[in-house]
């Protein structure tokens, strides 16, 4: 009876043991270097934009880098639920922006086709808050000012706007590294936040990405 009392406790007291990250988040702190958030998502994906969007903001006033890495490929090979899903984030996109104040205008699902030169774009640029306020600008433009075909030189000026000068030249390479990367971390889909060791579903646990920032010392100021 005490062992069926006590073992449920004991896994999840052993569950929340960080202190392994906690060590290495505080040795990265002396060393004068910030925390990061691997944050995977992709720019065809309405809850990938609630994910940038938001954390974006979010880890503005934290000591931590939000390493954009979009990808274009992603999910189950084969799966042929596969387009219900990408449906169904526009639903679920639209639930969760309320929230924050962003008002869904595009209600149809857009091919990766379509955002693969953003993609491209993105992960070829230099990491640092000028390349996040990018991608949320973009996020903001794509999910949540225009409802049609997708112009580039809109984009092209966002980018101008955010980081200056033109947009790199696209290379597949870099999203296909994006895509093997986010597969080493276990997950399949977006929006993904690998936070030193630990990954989250990004666009529906915005505050549990805050308290794993906050339990490793990267408080907001």
């Amino acid at each position: 009876m005490l062992k069926r009392r006590l073992l449920p406790g004991l896994i999840i007291a052993l569950s929340r043991v960080t202190w392994p990250a906690r060590v290495a988040a505080a040795v990265r702190r002396r060393t004068g270097r910030r925390g990061t958030v691997e944050l995977f998502f992709a720019f065809d994906d309405a809850a990938s934009a609630i994910a940038v969007i938001e954390l974006t903001r979010r880890l503005a006033t934290r000591d931590v880098t939000l390493l954009m890495k979009p990808v274009v490929r992603r999910g189950i090979p084969g799966d042929p639920a596969v387009e219900l899903k990408r449906s169904y984030a526009i639903t679920d996109a639209q639930r969760l922006g309320l929230r924050s104040g962003l008002v869904l205008t595009r209600h149809e699902p857009v091919t990766a086709d379509d955002c693969a030169f953003l993609a491209g774009w993105v992960a070829n640029a230099d990491q640092g808050p000028p390349l996040a306020r990018f991608c949320a600008a973009a996020m903001q433009e794509l999910w949540f000012s225009a409802a049609g075909p997708i112009d580039e030189a809109t984009f092209t000026a966002l980018w101008a706007e955010h980081i200056g000068g033109a947009p790199p030249e696209i290379s597949d390479e870099a999203v296909r590294a994006n895509e093997r990367l986010m597969a080493k971390r276990k997950p399949y889909d977006t929006p993904t936040a690998f936070i030193h060791g630990q990954w989250f579903y990004a666009h529906e646990r915005l505050a549990q990405i805050e308290t794993r920032l906050d339990d490793l010392g990267w408080r907001a100021s």
